[in-house]
């Protein structure tokens, strides 16, 4: 089990990293939805980084794959308020692990279990998928979908945010994330295969969870996001958001018009 104070000044600092539009109040007594990933960071020792960023062998995958790590997916509860300034506890464990076969090659998934602990209650309990690939990545031109188009016209909540170097630097250092597809451009390229630096899927996820209390909405009981694809330093994300009753529905959508990532929030007492 790993314990932390839930300090305030990672929340200062990924507000200002993120720069988006706040309310002027007091400073939140509340964590905001998925900000708990700020916290509970492994600490690893520097003997034991592989030549990714990652811990050599972390998450348990097969030693024998050669992996490019993907954080693919998750499934957040939020059953009661982690409070910012006070002490916490998060214990985990592997729930399962799958091999599976792709169009480029075999790669497994890795679901873990998450619970955030705060006086002897349970706050939150998430599940998340890590998809380790093998190889690197296989160059393709980038996908125009009609329907992440079309339907994100529709949306009435819309956010246009572009990461750029800077806020990618940041991000890393807030969640102690050295995978180098984030800052190292040579590395990106040439090791894994991508056009450009990539922008953290945890960090995407977030700001459509922000979508949120941008638009009013004071609880989220449950919050499941899916990463559908890449998207690049640079480049505008659309973050889009539509309310259905008791959930909204959530596309991040990069600048070809390709879904990105998209997320479904369940809302407390149906708002």
């Amino acid at each position: 089990m790993i314990e932390s104070n839930l300090d305030p000044w990672p929340v200062q600092a990924l507000e200002a990293t993120l720069g988006l539009p706040t309310t002027p109040m007091e400073a939140p007594a509340e964590l905001p939805p998925l900000w708990h990933w700020l916290y509970f960071l492994p600490t690893a020792p520097r003997s034991s980084i592989g030549p990714d960023g990652h811990v050599v062998n972390q998450e348990w995958v097969d030693s024998t794959l050669r992996r490019r790590r993907l954080f693919a997916a998750a499934r957040t509860e939020f059953i009661r308020p982690l409070q910012i300034g006070l002490r916490a506890q998060m214990k985990e464990r592997v729930l399962g692990r799958r091999d599976k076969q792709g169009k480029s090659g075999p790669f497994q998934i890795l679901t873990v279990e998450y619970q955030y602990f705060q006086n002897g209650a349970l706050c939150v309990r998430e599940q998340r998928d890590i998809v380790y690939l093998q190889g690197p990545a296989v160059a393709q031109p980038a996908r125009h979908d009609e329907f992440a188009i079309k339907t994100a016209a529709a949306d009435s909540w819309v956010l246009t945010l572009t990461p750029d170097p800077v806020m990618l630097m940041r991000f890393s250092a807030l969640t102690f994330n050295a995978h180098l597809i984030h800052f190292d451009q040579l590395y990106t390229q040439r090791e894994e295969g991508y056009p450009e630096r990539v922008v953290h899927g945890p960090l995407v996820a977030i700001v459509l969870a922000r979508l949120l209390a941008l638009n009013q909405v004071d609880r989220c009981e449950r919050f499941e996001f899916r990463a559908r694809s890449p998207l690049f330093v640079n480049q505008a994300i659309q973050f889009t958001g539509k309310s259905e009753n008791d959930r909204v529905e959530l596309r991040a959508i990069g600048p070809s018009g390709m879904l990105s990532m998209e997320a479904t929030a369940w809302l407390a007492g149906g708002r």
